[in-house]
Formats: C-alpha cells, sequence, structure tokens
C-alpha cells in the first residue's frame, strides 16, 4: 500500500484523474464509433478512411510537436491542446453525414501536440524503480471506473438508437474535455527544466525539428530498433482489425450492441483485476521476459478468433487477450521509458509514442499517447486496408494479427 501511495501522487495523479472522467465520456463512444459512421451512411471502406484521417495529420505534425516539447512549458502545451481538442469534439455533435466525421478526425490530428509533452511529463513523474507499476495504476483506475462504460454505450443505443446515443455522448465529451484541460494547467507541475526560446521562424522550426528527428533515428541502438519495428507491426495491425471488433459481432456473429458490451465489460474486469499485479511483475521480472510470453499468449485467441460463433466464445477469446494485454499494457511503456535517457524523451516518444504495445478490442484507434511520427504511416495503410479485407474475407484480419503477434514475440526475445 505504501508503494501505491509513494507512486499516486502529483502529476501522474492528475493524469490519472483526467482519464477516469474520459472513462465516463469519450471512452464509451469508441467501441461504437463505426456503427456510428454507418448510421450517418459510411460504408466498410468508409470507416477505414475515417479512421486513417487522424494519423495522417500526425504524420506531419509529430517531429514539431517533440521538438516543441523538450523545448517550452509541457504543462502549457498539454493545457491548450486539451481546450482544442474539446472544441473539435463539437463536430461530432452535428454531423450530419459520414464525411463531417471524417473532417473531425482530420482536425483532431492537432492532438498531437499533446500527447510528446503528456508521455515527456508523465515519464518524468514515476519514480525509476516503479515504473511498471506506475503505469498499471496510470490504466487500471480508470478502467476500474470505466467498467461499465461499454455496457452503457451499448444500453443507451439500444433504448435510443445509434445516432441519439452518440450525439449525447459526444456532448458529454466536450463538456469534460474542458474541465480536463483547465484542471491540468492549474495541477500540472512543470519538471525543473528551463524553457529553451526559439527565435527561429516556423519554417526554420519546422526544419530543426525533422533534422533532429532523423539525428535521433540514427541515434537509437539496437533494442529500440527493434521495438520501434514492434510497435509499427501492431500498429498497422490494430488499425486494421479495431474498427471491426462490433461491426463482426453484431453483424456476422449476431451480437447485440447489449451484448457486446457485455463482453468489453467482462474483458474490463480481468484487465482491472490484472494491471496492478502485472505492473508489480513487471518490475520483478523486467519487461523483455514478460513481452515475450504475453505475445505469444495474445497470439492464440487471435489465431483462433476466425472459428468464434458464439457469444460465450467470443468471449473467452477476448478474456485471455485481456490477460496478454494486462502484462502488454504495462511492461511495453516501462521498457520504453527505462531504454531513452530523460534528455531525449521528447524526441523518441514523438517518434515512437510512449511504447503502446498492445491489443485494441475497443476500437478508437488513430491517435492517443502510443501514436508517433513513426506509426502514423502504418496507422494510415491499416486503416485503409483493414475496409478491403474486411469485404473481401474478415478472417484474414484476426489470422494475420496472431502472425505478427508471433513473429514480434521472437523479436521481443532476439533483440530486445
Amino acid at each position: 500500500m505504501q508503494s501505491l501511495k509513494e507512486v499516486m501522487r502529483g502529476n501522474l495523479l492528475v493524469f490519472t484523474i483526467g482519464d477516469v472522467l474520459r472513462q465516463l465520456s469519450m471512452f464509451i463512444t469508441f467501441p461504437f464509433f463505426s456503427l456510428y459512421v454507418v448510421a450517418l451512411g459510411g460504408s466498410m471502406v468508409d470507416i477505414g478512411i475515417v479512421n486513417s484521417l487522424r494519423p495522417l495529420t500526425g504524420l506531419f505534425l509529430y517531429p514539431v510537436a517533440g521538438y516543441i516539447s523538450d523545448r517550452y512549458s509541457k504543462v502549457k502545451i498539454i493545457g491548450y491542446t486539451g481546450i482544442l481538442s474539446a472544441v473539435l469534439w463539437s463536430i461530432f455533435i452535428f454531423a450530419r453525414d459520414w464525411r463531417w466525421i471524417a473532417v473531425g478526425n482530420f482536425l483532431l490530428g492537432l492532438m498531437t501536440f499533446y500527447f510528446p509533452a503528456s508521455n515527456a511529463l508523465m515519464a518524468s513523474s514515476i519514480p525509476e524503480d516503479k515504473r511498471a507499476l506506475g503505469y498499471s495504476l496510470w490504466l487500471a483506475i480508470p478502467r476500474a471506473v470505466g467498467i461499465f462504460s461499454p455496457l452503457a454505450g451499448g444500453y443507451l443505443i439500444s433504448v435510443w438508437g445509434i445516432t441519439t446515443s452518440m450525439r449525447f455522448l459526444y456532448i458529454l465529451t466536450f463538456f469534460v474535455g474542458l474541465f480536463i484541460a483547465f484542471m491540468n494547467m492549474r495541477y500540472l507541475e512543470e519538471p525543473p527544466v528551463k524553457e529553451i526560446r526559439d527565435s527561429r521562424n516556423l519554417f526554420g522550426v519546422l526544419k530543426e525539428s525533422y533534422k533532429g528527428m532523423f539525428e535521433m533515428l540514427k541515434w537509437l541502438p539496437s533494442n529500440l530498433r527493434a521495438f520501434g519495428i514492434m510497435l509499427v507491426l501492431g500498429f498497422l495491425l490494430n488499425n486494421m482489425v479495431s474498427s471491426y471488433w462490433v461491426i463482426y459481432a453484431t453483424q456476422s456473429l449476431g451480437l447485440s450492441a447489449v451484448q457486446w458490451g457485455i463482453v468489453l465489460l467482462v474483458a474490463a474486469v480481468i484487465n482491472v483485476v490484472l494491471m496492478v499485479p502485472a505492473g508489480m511483475l513487471v518490475d520483478r521480472l523486467g519487461p523483455k521476459r514478460v513481452l515475450t510470453w504475453a505475445l505469444l499468449i495474445g497470439a492464440v485467441p487471435m489465431l483462433l478468433f476466425r472459428y468464434a460463433t458464439t457469444l460465450v466464445y467470443v468471449a473467452v477469446l477476448l478474456v485471455i487477450m485481456t490477460i496478454a494485454n494486462s502484462f502488454l499494457m504495462s511492461g511495453a511503456p516501462a521498457y520504453m521509458t527505462h531504454s531513452v535517457p530523460p534528455e531525449r524523451r521528447g524526441q523518441v516518444m514523438s517518434a515512437l509514442g510512449m511504447g503502446m504495445l498492445f491489443i485494441n478490442t475497443r476500437g478508437g484507434g488513430g491517435g492517443g499517447p502510443g501514436m508517433g511520427t513513426l506509426l502514423t504511416i502504418p496507422s494510415i495503410i491499416g486503416a485503409i486496408l483493414g475496409g478491403f479485407v474486411y469485404g473481401y474475407n474478415p478472417n484474414l484480419l484476426w489470422l494475420s494479427f496472431g502472425v505478427v503477434l508471433l513473429i514480434s514475440a521472437i523479436m521481443s526475445d532476439k533483440f530486445l
């Protein structure tokens, strides 16, 4: 208990409170986002196009975001981008067809500036010997609060319909986003690093940002290069698959939105129970060994998913994936933080994110703290390919993901 108190304070506590509030608003929309696109006239391919647009914006902005994160106030960056994000979510409230959502997703790519700053600030706020535990708490506490979020979303959809329910949830997201932004500006504490004022114009900053990114890539040691390849593969497949879990469940398996919410609820309970013990185990055994086994365990249900025919079968497979996820989601960010010196975290995390190697079963892909410059292109390609592959043969999506998890497990064992 004393260890938990030592970790869960200061900036990490503020970030965690913010994510608790997001679980009760924005995160409810994620599992059902694809259904919203379809309800507004989108096709399977259109779902992929919409989800490809947010990382497209990030492709151009992440190097700048990392450069600025290492030189200016991280708290101000986090606060101002939070306000902008809340305003942009209002587009989803008034969307009349799926193209409005596409525009909104493209503009939400401006949130790129938030993530390198928040990732670096969080990494500096967790005690070095308890990093996996810190990341586990940051992930587990909001998920514990949001356990019933998917079920709540499914229930709202069954009562109000997909369009009305999603508009209501985006209104909630707008107000919650503003509150979190002002809370961050008031309570986050800046690390003891001086701001570096840059007198260059925008073109000069852009040039220096991209130059710095290429210099950083040359600096990357072999283990981080291997880890980067694993992240690229993970983001490629996650963006191919994540938007189609709910589509496959409701259209191919015949599950209702409420039943899919129940499956996600069961998985969320398992995840919350395991996150803190998983973090402690990672700190004790080291990230490499845990990551290798977690990737192997996660590959099994992914390879078997094409045989799923019933609600119980689907639930069992997602529970096994969740067990693997619990260790991946604490071990991978801890490995990234351990491997990167503090003075390079802004730039490295702008390229590779915070090291979020995981299986996304809830949707909402296209951004987040795990995203980075080098992950945008595979994310864009994956999102676009996913619609075409699903239209050809949905089973190929999960089969491909399983193979990639096996490849990543081998890479983790040999090169990390």
